[in-house]
Protein backbone atom coordinates (compact mmCIF):
# COMPACT_ATOMS: atom_id res chain seq x y z
CA UNK A 1 0.00 0.00 0.00
CA UNK A 2 1.25 3.46 -0.85
CA UNK A 3 1.39 5.66 2.24
CA UNK A 4 0.29 9.31 2.34
CA UNK A 5 3.96 10.23 2.60
CA UNK A 6 4.85 8.49 -0.66
CA UNK A 7 5.72 10.70 -3.64
CA UNK A 8 2.77 11.36 -5.96
CA UNK A 9 2.28 8.96 -8.85
CA UNK A 10 2.64 10.44 -12.31
CA UNK A 11 1.95 9.05 -15.74
CA UNK A 12 5.08 9.45 -17.89
CA UNK A 13 2.90 10.20 -20.89
CA UNK A 14 1.81 13.41 -19.17
CA UNK A 15 4.07 16.39 -19.84
CA UNK A 16 5.96 17.42 -16.76
CA UNK A 17 5.00 21.04 -16.26
CA UNK A 18 8.23 21.64 -14.33
CA UNK A 19 10.45 20.59 -17.23
CA UNK A 20 10.31 21.03 -20.98
CA UNK A 21 13.24 19.21 -22.60
CA UNK A 22 13.11 21.53 -25.60
CA UNK A 23 13.78 24.66 -23.56
CA UNK A 24 15.63 23.35 -20.51
CA UNK A 25 19.10 24.79 -19.95
CA UNK A 26 22.02 22.48 -20.81
CA UNK A 27 23.18 22.38 -17.18
CA UNK A 28 20.25 20.28 -15.93
CA UNK A 29 21.30 17.26 -13.82
CA UNK A 30 22.93 14.42 -15.75
CA UNK A 31 21.83 11.15 -14.19
CA UNK A 32 23.82 7.93 -14.57
CA UNK A 33 21.82 4.97 -15.85
CA UNK A 34 22.21 1.20 -16.19
CA UNK A 35 19.96 -0.58 -18.70
CA UNK A 36 19.07 -4.24 -18.00
CA UNK A 37 17.20 -6.21 -20.66
CA UNK A 38 17.84 -9.47 -22.48
CA UNK A 39 16.70 -7.94 -25.79
CA UNK A 40 19.86 -6.60 -27.44
CA UNK A 41 18.15 -4.31 -30.02
CA UNK A 42 15.99 -2.85 -27.26
CA UNK A 43 19.05 -2.16 -25.10
CA UNK A 44 20.73 -0.41 -28.02
CA UNK A 45 17.61 1.65 -28.73
CA UNK A 46 17.20 2.71 -25.10
CA UNK A 47 20.88 3.62 -24.89
CA UNK A 48 20.54 5.90 -27.92
CA UNK A 49 17.33 7.54 -26.68
CA UNK A 50 18.73 8.18 -23.20
CA UNK A 51 22.06 9.52 -24.47
CA UNK A 52 20.32 11.79 -26.99
CA UNK A 53 18.38 13.29 -24.07
CA UNK A 54 21.56 14.04 -22.14
CA UNK A 55 21.54 11.08 -19.74
CA UNK A 56 24.70 9.08 -19.12
CA UNK A 57 24.36 5.35 -19.81
CA UNK A 58 27.17 3.74 -17.82
CA UNK A 59 26.23 0.07 -18.20
CA UNK A 60 24.15 -2.39 -20.21
CA UNK A 61 23.20 -5.79 -18.74
CA UNK A 62 21.50 -8.74 -20.42
CA UNK A 63 20.73 -10.74 -17.24
CA UNK A 64 19.39 -9.93 -13.81
CA UNK A 65 22.65 -11.01 -12.19
CA UNK A 66 24.64 -8.65 -14.41
CA UNK A 67 22.28 -5.83 -13.45
CA UNK A 68 22.96 -6.43 -9.74
CA UNK A 69 26.73 -6.65 -10.29
CA UNK A 70 26.79 -3.45 -12.36
CA UNK A 71 24.70 -1.61 -9.79
CA UNK A 72 27.07 -2.57 -6.99
CA UNK A 73 30.20 -1.69 -8.95
CA UNK A 74 29.00 1.40 -10.85
CA UNK A 75 26.43 2.82 -8.41
CA UNK A 76 24.08 4.37 -11.00
CA UNK A 77 21.34 6.82 -10.14
CA UNK A 78 18.74 4.74 -11.97
CA UNK A 79 18.47 1.16 -13.25
CA UNK A 80 15.99 0.54 -16.07
CA UNK A 81 15.11 -3.09 -15.39
CA UNK A 82 13.18 -5.70 -17.35
CA UNK A 83 11.29 -8.44 -15.45
CA UNK A 84 11.68 -11.58 -17.59
CA UNK A 85 15.43 -12.13 -17.95
CA UNK A 86 17.72 -15.18 -17.76
CA UNK A 87 20.03 -15.91 -14.83
CA UNK A 88 17.89 -14.06 -12.24
CA UNK A 89 14.58 -12.44 -13.07
CA UNK A 90 14.04 -8.72 -12.72
CA UNK A 91 12.00 -8.84 -9.51
CA UNK A 92 14.70 -10.88 -7.75
CA UNK A 93 17.30 -8.48 -9.14
CA UNK A 94 15.23 -5.56 -7.84
CA UNK A 95 15.31 -6.92 -4.29
CA UNK A 96 19.06 -7.50 -4.51
CA UNK A 97 19.69 -4.01 -5.91
CA UNK A 98 17.64 -2.24 -3.25
CA UNK A 99 19.32 -4.32 -0.55
CA UNK A 100 22.85 -3.56 -1.79
CA UNK A 101 22.34 0.01 -3.05
CA UNK A 102 19.17 1.48 -1.52
CA UNK A 103 19.90 4.94 -2.96
CA UNK A 104 19.69 3.63 -6.54
CA UNK A 105 16.26 4.10 -8.09
CA UNK A 106 14.79 1.27 -10.14
CA UNK A 107 12.42 1.81 -13.05
CA UNK A 108 10.78 -1.45 -14.15
CA UNK A 109 10.32 -1.58 -17.93
CA UNK A 110 8.48 -4.70 -19.01
CA UNK A 111 6.20 -6.18 -21.62
CA UNK A 112 3.84 -7.52 -18.95
CA UNK A 113 1.00 -5.25 -17.81
CA UNK A 114 0.35 -7.33 -14.72
CA UNK A 115 -1.09 -5.87 -11.53
CA UNK A 116 0.64 -8.65 -9.59
CA UNK A 117 4.02 -7.66 -11.06
CA UNK A 118 3.30 -4.00 -10.36
CA UNK A 119 2.33 -4.69 -6.75
CA UNK A 120 5.39 -6.84 -6.10
CA UNK A 121 7.72 -4.34 -7.76
CA UNK A 122 6.46 -1.33 -5.80
CA UNK A 123 6.41 -3.34 -2.56
CA UNK A 124 10.07 -4.24 -3.09
CA UNK A 125 11.25 -0.70 -3.70
CA UNK A 126 10.76 0.06 -7.40
CA UNK A 127 10.22 3.76 -8.12
CA UNK A 128 8.39 3.20 -11.39
CA UNK A 129 6.67 0.63 -13.58
CA UNK A 130 6.24 1.13 -17.33
CA UNK A 131 4.89 -1.21 -19.98
CA UNK A 132 6.81 -1.58 -23.23
CA UNK A 133 3.81 -0.84 -25.44
CA UNK A 134 4.41 2.80 -24.53
CA UNK A 135 6.58 4.86 -26.85
CA UNK A 136 10.20 4.56 -25.63
CA UNK A 137 10.62 8.30 -26.18
CA UNK A 138 8.92 8.74 -22.77
CA UNK A 139 11.71 6.83 -21.02
CA UNK A 140 14.12 9.78 -20.51
CA UNK A 141 11.44 11.81 -18.74
CA UNK A 142 10.54 8.79 -16.59
CA UNK A 143 14.20 8.18 -15.70
CA UNK A 144 14.68 11.81 -14.64
CA UNK A 145 11.44 11.75 -12.64
CA UNK A 146 12.34 8.67 -10.58
CA UNK A 147 15.90 9.96 -10.12
CA UNK A 148 14.42 13.10 -8.54
CA UNK A 149 12.15 11.16 -6.18
CA UNK A 150 8.89 10.83 -8.11
CA UNK A 151 6.99 7.60 -8.61
CA UNK A 152 6.00 6.68 -12.15
CA UNK A 153 3.27 4.18 -13.01
CA UNK A 154 1.86 3.42 -16.44
CA UNK A 155 -1.55 5.11 -16.80
CA UNK A 156 -3.19 1.98 -18.21
CA UNK A 157 -2.18 0.06 -15.10
CA UNK A 158 -3.45 2.86 -12.88
CA UNK A 159 -6.80 2.66 -14.65
CA UNK A 160 -6.90 -1.12 -14.11
CA UNK A 161 -6.17 -0.59 -10.41
CA UNK A 162 -9.07 1.84 -10.08
CA UNK A 163 -11.41 -0.53 -11.92
CA UNK A 164 -10.26 -3.39 -9.72
CA UNK A 165 -10.94 -1.37 -6.56
CA UNK A 166 -14.41 -0.42 -7.77
CA UNK A 167 -15.30 -4.00 -8.73
CA UNK A 168 -14.15 -5.37 -5.38
CA UNK A 169 -15.96 -2.73 -3.35
CA UNK A 170 -19.19 -3.93 -1.70
CA UNK A 171 -22.18 -3.04 -3.83
CA UNK A 172 -24.76 -0.91 -2.04
CA UNK A 173 -28.15 0.01 -3.49
CA UNK A 174 -28.55 3.75 -4.10
CA UNK A 175 -30.13 5.42 -1.11
CA UNK A 176 -33.30 7.43 -1.43
CA UNK A 177 -32.48 10.64 0.39
CA UNK A 178 -35.79 12.30 -0.46
CA UNK A 179 -37.40 10.69 2.60
CA UNK A 180 -34.57 11.59 4.93
CA UNK A 181 -35.68 13.43 8.04
CA UNK A 182 -35.96 17.13 7.44
CA UNK A 183 -34.62 16.99 3.87
CA UNK A 184 -37.93 17.76 2.22
CA UNK A 185 -38.39 20.81 4.44
CA UNK A 186 -34.84 21.92 3.65
CA UNK A 187 -35.45 21.64 -0.09
CA UNK A 188 -38.73 23.50 0.25
CA UNK A 189 -37.01 26.35 2.12
CA UNK A 190 -34.25 26.47 -0.51
CA UNK A 191 -36.74 26.75 -3.37
CA UNK A 192 -38.62 29.46 -1.53
CA UNK A 193 -35.45 31.49 -0.93
CA UNK A 194 -34.37 31.03 -4.54
CA UNK A 195 -37.51 32.77 -5.88
CA UNK A 196 -36.91 36.32 -7.15
CA UNK A 197 -38.03 39.03 -4.77
CA UNK A 198 -41.21 40.59 -6.23
CA UNK A 199 -40.35 43.95 -4.67
CA UNK A 200 -37.14 44.19 -6.69
CA UNK A 201 -39.09 44.53 -9.93
CA UNK A 202 -40.93 47.62 -8.73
Amino acid sequence: MISPDSPPLRDPAEPNQERDPKIDPPDRPIFRVVIADDDRPLRAGLRRILKDDGLEVIGSAKTGRQAVEMTISLKPDVVVLNIRMPNMDGLTALRAIKSAEPATKVLMYTGYSSLDYLTEAIANGASGFLVKDRSPTNIPDAVRAVAMGEMIVDSNLLQNILINIREKSPKKPPEDFTDASGLKDLLREYKKSARPDDSSSM
